[in-house]
């Protein structure tokens, strides 16, 4: 071969080198950060759905309980059908027919179902908006005890578990991501105190969401899944707008119980 001819190979065989780099395998779409911060932001908007849920249990168990507003489960973007049904006890674990009457009771056990849809979107400072929306199936058990001091009760706390069916899809208008979540969420000692008046949001406990992922990334014609576990904490108290910790990979974020955002992780 002549030198010429050499060259000319050479240099065809490295274009051809930087177009293989260029060009972007399946693979390549996913990425393990992006799937962090799209839990996150599902995930807060679950654990802030809860505790509006648990909220919720009060107020249909005619329980003295701030205004609806604030936990609304047709705010921030949701789209929520709630159907309850309870059972109350009285101090020695006899039901109490009806929850009637209810100075009796001293603990309520709320069966709860909840469907329909949610949206959101999220940013990161100078990045691109990203918008979201899921489908939600969840059915959740709440054991809410009253706590006493003498006749005064001073607190109610909630422990319970839930599953969930979820779908969220994120689009930043490039590739569209669609997590097939299928969730247990444990409510751990969740603490009103009392008066509801004056303490709208939980004084302690905590929220845990251990979330099984079916991960699709899409971008045109090519597609790249992957299945993965991720461990979400929500920890109360909140602060007098709403806010609390969510913890997720060693990082740190905050959760807004009232927008369900979820901001400022490190």
């Amino acid at each position: 071969m002549s030198r010429r001819l050499l060259h000319l190979a050479m240099a065809a065989g490295l274009v051809g080198l930087a177009a293989c780099k260029e060009s972007t395998s399946p693979a390549a779409l996913f990425d393990a950060a992006t799937v962090t911060a799209d839990v996150v932001q599902s995930a807060g908007d679950a654990a802030a759905t809860t505790v509006e849920t648990l909220n919720g249990n009060q107020v249909a168990a005619a329980l003295p309980s701030p205004p609806a507003t604030p936990f609304d489960l047709l705010s921030a973007g949701n789209a929520l059908n709630a159907t309850r049904s309870r059972t109350c006890y009285d101090g020695s674990g006899v039901v109490v027919a009806a929850c009637t009457p209810m100075s009796s009771v001293r603990k309520i056990v709320t069966h709860v179902t909840l469907d329909g849809s949610r949206s959101g979107s999220n940013s990161t400072t100078g990045g691109a908006t990203v918008t979201w929306t899921g489908a939600v199936h969840r059915v959740a058990d709440d054991t809410l005890t009253r706590n006493f001091t003498s006749t005064t009760e001073t607190s109610r706390t909630h422990s319970g578990d839930a599953v969930s069916h979820d779908t969220t899809t994120f689009s930043n208008g490039t590739v569209d991501r669609t997590h097939d979540e299928a969730a247990h969420d444990s409510v751990k000692a969740v603490t009103y105190n009392l008066p509801r008046s004056g303490n709208p949001w939980p004084v302690s406990g905590s929220i845990v969401r251990v979330d099984s992922l079916h991960t699709t990334f899409t971008k045109g014609s090519q597609t790249v899944t992957k299945d993965l576990v991720k461990t979400v904490e929500v920890d109360f108290p909140a602060d007098a707008q709403g806010n609390v910790v969510l913890k997720i990979d060693g990082k740190t974020c905050n959760l807004n119980l009232v927008t369900h955002a979820v901001t400022n992780c490190h």
